[in-house]
């Protein structure tokens, strides 16, 4: 008996491979010698106006632009950590920003 089909997975597995795909991008323009910093704005700038047009695109409910902006942090936090140093010094700095962020969301 096969499994029964997920959307939710399926649409999790494409969304990975959408944002693997445009990492490969960002990666070769920093082999090309683009600034890292120039390159994340990029990325940043495009999430939002794609997720924008998205929303609209789905009948822009308000209530649903809570959940996105969560999720947009909830990621966010995964990806600092993810790639912090090991090393890291105690208190202060980015962590108090992104905590400060998170109370004022």
């Amino acid at each position: 008996m096969e499994p029964l089909p997920n959307p939710e997975e399926d649409l999790k597995t494409l969304s990975i491979q959408l944002a693997n795909q445009i990492i490969n991008v960002a990666n070769s323009h920093l082999e090309e010698g683009m600034r890292v910093d120039a390159i994340a704005a990029g990325l940043r700038h495009a999430a939002a106006n794609f997720s924008a047009f998205a929303h609209h695109t789905e009948g822009g409910d308000e209530d649903k632009l809570t959940p996105i902006v969560e999720d947009f942090l909830q990621m966010f936090e995964y990806y600092l950590e993810r790639h912090a140093p090991k090393q890291s010094q105690p208190g202060g700095g980015l962590s108090d920003l992104i905590e400060q962020a998170k109370r004022e969301v």
